[in-house]
Formats: structure tokens, sequence, C-alpha cells
């Protein structure tokens, strides 16, 4: 498990990827722009900044699939805004 505080305190960006290697990359994104693939339909949230200390504290306990999209400048939940 990740020490979130220090990444926090140190602000350090994380990265990823999982397994394509970059020559797939071009015919994969013909595919999108055809439809045929649909990553939209992994996206099962999309929060702001302020919801992520819950979303990674869930991690361990969280039973379902899919994809949270973080955006950093969404409005804080519950804001009103």
């Amino acid at each position: 498990m990740l020490p979130m505080d220090r990444v926090i305190a140190l602000e350090l960006q994380l990265l990823g990827s999982h397994g394509m290697a970059a020559h797939a990359y071009g015919p994969m994104m013909e595919m999108v722009d055809a439809g045929t693939l649909r990553p939209d339909r992994l996206v099962t949230d999309v929060i702001g900044l302020d919801a992520v200390p819950e979303a990674l504290s869930a991690l361990p306990s969280a039973a379902k699939g899919g994809v949270t999209v973080i955006e950093p400048h969404r409005a804080p939940t519950g804001s009103g805004w």
C-alpha cells in the first residue's frame, strides 16, 4: 500500500499503464473512433479532488469494477457551485 500522506506531502504524481505496447495504440484509437471500442462504458465514477481520499480509503473493500475518473477542476462535492 502506498503511504498516501507522503504522496500528498511531497506532491508526488502517480502514473501508470497496463500491458499495452505502444505500437498498438494507433489501431486501438481507430477502433475507438469507429465506435468499435467504447471506453466510456468502463467509467463508473467521476469525482473531484476533494473526493479522492474517501475513494482511496474505499479501495481495499471495494467490490465493484470500473474506472474512477478524477477531474482536478471539478467543483467540490456539496459546494453548490
